[in-house]
């Protein structure tokens, strides 16, 4: 064989090898976009996407408005999640998003009339006793965010037990404004 068929065949083999390559790195880049198109995160290390559907990890606070720390001023904010225009705004999905979270104390969902969603918080002693005030005020601040985020809703009535943290009542963002980042 002449050096010029052995020189053609490395190239020829070498030019397979990097399709081959290449083929797998777009498979790859199509199914992360397909991924992040339909508001989920891509998992590198598992290699797959992980969406509200599948569980993400991190209490899912790219979903719904979440409590943030400024160490510098000492003071908690509100800060929308990165991905929760990315999910349908209806309640049923929103209190599923919420009850995620890592507090004890979940929502169930017991109806709508005009622009006030009406939920009840279940095993409310963590809420109204164990969390403390600031605890408390912000989950409220963060449920309260999360569900006018749907266009028809402006009030929360939250059914709970009176405590010495938190309390029975109707809510909206304005009573929040002290989470409200300047």
């Amino acid at each position: 064989m002449s050096r010029k068929h052995i020189l053609l065949s490395i190239l020829i083999v070498g030019i397979i090898a990097l399709s081959i390559y290449g083929i797998g790195k777009l498979i790859l880049f199509f199914r992360v976009d397909a991924c992040l198109d339909k508001g989920g995160r891509w998992n590198y290390k598992l290699n797959i996407c992980e969406t509200v559907e599948n569980g993400i990890s991190e209490s899912n606070t790219s979903y719904y408005w979440h409590i943030a720390e400024d160490t510098i001023l000492n003071k908690e904010y509100l800060i929308k999640g990165a991905l929760l225009d990315s999910i349908a705004h209806s309640s049923a999905e929103l209190i599923g998003v919420l009850n995620k979270r890592d507090a004890k104390c979940k929502i169930e969902y017991l109806g709508q009339m005009g622009d006030t969603i009406h939920i009840r918080i279940l095993n409310d002693e963590v809420l109204t006793e164990q969390m403390g005030s600031t605890g408390s005020f912000c989950h409220l601040g963060e449920t309260v965010f999360t569900l006018t985020e749907i266009d028809s809703i402006k009030f929360v009535q939250i059914d709970m037990e009176q405590g010495s943290h938190a309390s029975p009542g109707v809510y909206t963002r304005a009573g929040f404004k002290e989470l409200e980042k300047e």
